[in-house]
């Protein structure tokens, strides 16, 4: 009877260890499920976010393509605007360059022909009234020669030129007194002149041995007139010397005009 007590008491401690390690083992399987949905739950929240950054990168690299692909369009439009711009400009410069190549021709032409007239001017020069003509002269063949040359531009020419004009001009609104050399009878005497204008010119030389007034010819040109063995007309051209000059009291004098017979 004992001994099936025994029996009893210990198949119940048997099924109450059974029944408490079967609690154990469920408890434990539901944590480790529980864990595992949470690493599952987890991994599919990392998953879905993992998708979504994919497809919004697979979005925005779609959008950087379509945009590249647009400027692409724009950029080779650009190109074909710049191609025909370039083809303009070169027609455009191949143009200009025959239209300078004309007008530099057109130019040397006329700066040929210009220097040509300038230089023609000369003899009117040469045949003027005898004041620096020789100088006159040398500038007008200087002028025309650095035009021809190119050395200088057409406006400089004739600015020049007109210059010379000028001073030609107020040589006739000036008197001068001067030093200077005179051919006399094939002798080179030294002396001083006195310039009226342009119409009348003393010469005395320094001993008041020679004198001489300018005289006109008939045919336009000048003559120094020797009036040395006319005492009268010395003593009175060697007063108006000395008035010129300061040496005397300032006076009216006369000074010789030569006028031909065909300018009266």
């Amino acid at each position: 009877m004992k001994f099936h007590t025994v029996q009893k008491l210990f198949l119940c401690l048997c099924l109450s260890s059974i029944f408490a390690f079967a609690q154990e083992t469920v408890e434990l399987v539901r944590r480790q499920i529980k864990a595992v949905e949470l690493e599952t739950s987890r991994e599919k929240s990392l998953h879905d976010a993992e998708k979504k950054r994919h497809a919004e990168f697979i979005e925005v690299g779609r959008k950087k393509v379509q945009a590249l692909s647009a400027q692409n369009k724009a950029l080779l439009a650009e190109i074909d605007s710049l191609k025909a711009e370039i083809k303009n400009l070169d027609d455009a410069r191949q143009k200009t360059t025959g239209t300078i190549h004309w007008y530099e021709s057109r130019k040397q032409k006329y700066q040929e022909s210009l220097a040509k007239v300038i230089d023609s001017l000369a003899p009117a020069f040469e045949a003027d009234f005898p004041y620096k003509n020789e100088e006159v002269v040398k500038s007008l063949h200087e002028i025309a020669e650095q035009l021809a040359k190119g050395f200088v531009n057409a406006d400089d020419a004739i600015n020049r030129t007109l210059e010379i004009y000028y001073d030609r001009i107020r040589l006739g609104y000036t008197t001068e007194v001067y030093k200077g050399f005179l051919q006399v009878n094939a002798r080179n005497v030294p002396g001083t002149f006195l310039r009226y204008g342009a119409v009348a010119s003393v010469f005395v030389s320094n001993d008041g041995n020679d004198v001489l007034w300018l005289q006109k010819t008939a045919d336009g040109g000048f003559v120094w007139n020797n009036v040395s063995e006319d005492f009268a007309m010395r003593t009175a051209l060697k007063d108006v010397m000395k008035v010129a000059e300061g040496k005397t009291a300032p006076r009216l004098v006369s000074i010789p005009v030569s006028i031909p017979k065909e300018g009266l």
